[in-house]
């Protein structure tokens, strides 16, 4: 561009005054590139992009998850209704307390002045003479003591059938009366009728020398007059002091051996 007030071209240079060189000259050839520069500070950021497509749905994961961890207790239910009752009818513990309470209801009659000794499986013993089964009358089938009286007739103790190992009429015979109840139909099973079984087998009739304990304490000693069903009748010489013993509470018994 030519400015009209100054020296336009190389030609006019010489008439143009010595200050007109100082503003325009003649552009050279354009020199080497020189070293790029630092780079500049980051520039602010620009707003975001428009979002892209949705992309392809992968494939579907397994359909059950890892078990999680197990849940709090839940609140205890309603007691539910009870079941019925079971039954020890049949079974060789209620039968030798059964056959106890037979004889004791024959001793009340047989033996009414005499006086017993009644040895409990704890070792514990009681005398005195026969009184009265409770709840009575004496035949109740479901009388569980038996209550001694002294030589007045006066009330004493009271004595758990369940508990006893042995009764013992002193200073009598034995009453060919006296009658037993007959072993249970069906026979009970358990392991209180093996031992029941064992010991009935061990002490047949007759057997002597036998010394039958209970509780720590001899029940009772001598021969073996009667064997029944969850009870054996030891006797002394000419059938005296006979001694009812209940199976189900005899523990270690000795015997003449043959």
């Amino acid at each position: 561009m030519r400015d009209n007030n100054h020296c336009d071209d190389f030609d006019k240079i010489r008439r143009c005054p010595s200050n007109c060189i100082s503003f325009y000259s003649i552009t050279g050839p354009t020199g080497p590139q020189g070293n790029p520069g630092p780079t500049g500070p980051m520039g602010p950021q620009g707003f975001p992009g428009m979002p892209g497509p949705i992309g392809p749905t992968g494939p579907t994961g397994p359909s059950t998850g890892a078990t999680g961890p197990t849940g709090p207790t839940g609140t205890q239910g309603i007691t539910g209704p009870t079941g019925p009752a079971g039954s020890n009818a049949n079974s060789t513990s209620c039968f030798c307390v059964d056959q106890m309470r037979n004889i004791i209801q024959q001793i009340i009659t047989l033996y009414p002045n005499d006086n017993l000794i009644i040895a409990m499986e704890s070792g514990n013993n009681a005398s005195g003479r026969p009184g009265s089964l409770l709840p009575g009358p004496n035949d109740n089938p479901n009388s569980g003591l038996f209550q001694l009286v002294n030589n007045q007739g006066v009330p004493e103790e009271a004595i758990s059938l369940c508990r006893i190992a042995s009764i013992t009429i002193t200073s009598n015979t034995y009453n060919d009366a006296i009658t037993y109840l007959p072993a249970p139909v069906p026979t009970p099973t358990g392991c209180d009728s093996n031992c029941e079984a064992a010991i009935s087998s061990y002490l047949p009739v007759g057997t002597t020398a036998v010394d039958i304990n209970a509780g720590g304490q001899t029940v009772a000693q001598g021969t073996i007059l009667r064997s029944e069903y969850g009870m054996v009748v030891v006797v002394g010489n000419n059938n005296s002091n006979p001694a009812f013993v209940s199976l189900c509470k005899a523990e270690i018994i000795n015997k003449a051996q043959a």
